[in-house]
Parts: C-alpha cells; structure tokens; sequence
C-alpha cells in the first residue's frame, strides 16, 4: 500500500451463499465524494462493511489509512431512550458543535425530541448528524437521502460538499438527481472491480 493511499482493496473475494466480490481490486488515493450505483443484491452494503472492517474478505487484503471511520447504515439505529441531541453527545461530547451540525441540516428545533416522536426523514437527517460528528477520517454511507424531502435533500448535500472535502467518502445512492446534486465521480459495483460509468450508464444499471 502506497503511503498517500488513503483505501486498497487487494484482490478480495467475499462470498454469502454465492461469490459477491471476486479477486476485487479498487484503491483511492485522493479525498472527495465518490458514488457508488448498481441493482440491489449487487454487493454495495457488503463494499461499505468490508472498507469498515464489520466484514472480514475469505481472501485478498484491505488496507486503509483511517484511524476512524464514519458509518451510516440503511437502519437509522438511534438510542431510542435518548433524545435527538443525547444521541449526537453519545458520540463526540463537544456539545457546541453537534448543536452546529443539527442546525446545519435543519434539525435544531428538535433537539429535546426522542426518536419516536420523529417523521422518518427527520430519523434519517439524525443519524447522518450522527455519523458527521463522529468525525471520521473515511465515510461510508449507506442511502443517506431515503425518505427526505427535496429541499431539504439539497440543503443536506450542499453541506455534505463543503464538509466532507477532505474526507474521503462513499455514497450508495439509487438516485441520479442525487448523485449529479453531488458532482461526485460515479462508479458501478462490479464483482471485480468498480468501474467508472457516466449518467446515462448510472442510469442503466439501475434497470
């Protein structure tokens, strides 16, 4: 792994009851936003598991640079006793700051609120803040626009652009308005590799 190698994949396979990844090679030395599209069942979640470390490959080597990584799953997994500013401070105790980010995605009016008195996109703009304050060096998230609306949706990914620029990031997203809205590269999950693929190819292969 080269040192400014930010995350390696070193032929990789990894198998359920079929091969999802197959000797699967993909490194990313630059930081920014990158998308990643393909039919469900393709093996996106299974990417964003194994770059955290929550899945182990059956062969090959991940490598990474990050000390922590920042992970937002398809389930919002909010502390369901705590309220929405209790389950930011369960993750960075800079009280300030998680305060900053809930405004920032339009969600301080609701800090005292516990999770089930939430609509699903404000449960959905919760756990993102959750998964920004705890700061990683790499992201991964897992559908982060599901159920919100489209203005908010735009405020979301204006601030995604301008804090995650240095971060490195990876954004599964079945939706091309989203994926342009982030100026992000575009990639296709093969079984060998992530391959680049342009709007329109985005758009094939979600058919």
């Amino acid at each position: 792994m080269k040192s400014n190698t930010i995350l390696q994949f070193q032929n990789v396979t990894f198998c359920y009851d079929k091969p999802i990844l197959q000797q699967f090679n993909c490194s990313f030395d630059k930081t920014g936003i990158f998308c990643i599209l393909g039919k469900s069942g393709c093996g996106k979640t299974t990417f964003l598991k194994l770059a955290s470390g929550l899945l182990f490959p059956q062969s090959g080597l991940i490598t990474h640079h990050a000390k922590k990584i920042s992970f937002l799953f398809q389930e919002n997994r909010l502390l369901p006793w705590f309220t929405v500013l209790e389950n930011m401070l369960a993750i960075n105790k800079d009280k300030e700051y998680c305060i900053s980010v809930l405004e920032e995605l339009g969600l301080f009016h609701i800090e005292k609120k516990l999770p089930i008195e939430l609509s699903g996109g404000m449960l959905r703009r919760v756990a993102l803040a959750r998964a920004i304050v705890y700061d990683g060096d790499i992201f991964l998230l897992d559908e982060p626009f599901v159920g919100i609306d489209l203005e908010k949706k735009q405020q979301i990914i204006s601030f995604l652009k301008q804090k995650l620029l240095h971060k490195l990031c990876f954004i599964i997203t079945h939706n091309i308005e989203e994926a342009l809205a982030l100026s992000a590269p575009l990639y296709a999950l093969e079984k060998h590799c992530l391959k680049v693929v342009s709007p329109s190819q985005f758009v094939e292969s979600l058919h």
